[in-house]
């Protein structure tokens, strides 16, 4: 009987989860190049939260001066409406998109300080997840500044960190 290994495992990834959350928070570094994913993946439904400095994505991360640099913002911000184009699950898991939800202050007035981050909570909802065995973190074809991504998951399989880069961009989870 699988149920009740899949609802502890939900329980537990929804305490886990937000506790997570809480310590990666506060260990956020801003390091250019660099990144950190929040993920969990439980019974097809995948969660996360993406963190990374604006300049891995635009090249620059002040308030946009030229008519260039505001076209690359917008860009952007109609880019992070579709979480394929940063994370593709495995094609036979079926999985859809959720309506992703993302803040910085590159989107609003530009950044008081200089440094301007991302926070992108996305997810998928997958149709077929026996076949989800993995993820791959697209992002690093699109953005050549980004180099690594620091990825803490939690799964059905238990809890792990596992450190993503260009030429190992795919996310295992069993």
């Amino acid at each position: 009987m699988r149920t009740i290994p899949v609802l502890v495992t939900l329980i537990l990834a929804a305490w886990t989860f937000p506790a997570l959350h809480a310590a990666t928070k506060h260990q956020h570094v801003h390091a250019h190049g660099k990144a950190e994913l929040e993920m969990s993946v439980t019974d097809g439904a995948i969660r996360g939260i993406f963190r990374t400095p604006m300049d891995n994505l635009l090249g620059f991360e002040h308030s946009p001066k030229t008519e260039t640099q505001k076209a690359a913002v917008e860009r952007l911000r109609q880019r992070l409406g579709d979480a394929s184009r940063l994370f593709r699950p495995d094609t036979a898991a079926q999985c859809r998109p959720i309506p992703a939800n993302f803040s910085s202050a590159m989107f609003s007035n530009g950044p008081q300080s200089g440094h301007s981050d991302l926070e992108y909570r996305f997810g998928f909802d997958c149709k077929n997840p026996k076949e989800l065995k993995s993820i791959e973190a697209v992002v690093f074809e699109d953005y050549p500044r980004m180099h690594e991504i620091r990825t803490e998951l939690v799964s059905e399989t238990g809890q792990r960190t596992v450190t993503l880069k260009k030429n190992n961009r795919r996310l295992t989870l069993k």
